[in-house]
């Protein structure tokens, strides 16, 4: 199982509307495409999906562009993963049973739920800002115990 490039780019976006609103001046999508090397055609799409989330919140006019809702320390990363792909899972069966016909009697299902729920809640053990300090010290780093959350 692998996240989604909608999923790895709306995490791409938020850390770089998270890192160039720092002084809370609305970011345009060309300067969020030209930060994070993910076109500015990808991205119109990706903020849809955010702002219905109500994770970001778009400004209009001359000096608009788009600004969290909330600091980067009360954004998940599950959140943002939830609100671009919806859930993460390693099997449609868990979210969605009627999709299987054995699902009432499948031995390996409490596997993958389990396997779900952690996947989960490890997402939304991180902060927007846990990476937003850690970046570009690499992953490694993110081996540490967040601060946020």
């Amino acid at each position: 199982m692998r996240l989604g490039i909608r999923a790895r780019h709306a995490v791409r976006l938020m850390m770089g509307i998270g890192r160039l609103s720092r002084d809370r001046r609305p970011v345009s999508l060309g300067e969020v495409s030209h930060y994070c090397g993910v076109s500015r055609r990808y991205l119109d799409r990706l903020v849809v999906s955010l702002k219905r989330a109500r994770l970001l919140q778009g400004r209009s006019g001359r000096a608009g562009g788009y600004l969290l809702i909330r600091p980067p320390a009360q954004i998940t990363i599950g959140e943002i993963v939830e609100a671009a792909a919806g859930p993460v899972t390693v099997s449609e069966c868990v979210h969605h049973p009627e999709l299987c016909l054995q699902s009432d009697v499948c031995q390996c299902r409490a596997v993958w739920t389990l396997i779900d729920h952690r996947i989960a809640e490890l997402l939304n053990q991180y902060s927007l800002a846990d990476l937003l300090e850690r970046w570009p010290g690499g992953a490694h780093h993110l081996m540490q115990e967040p601060k946020h959350v």
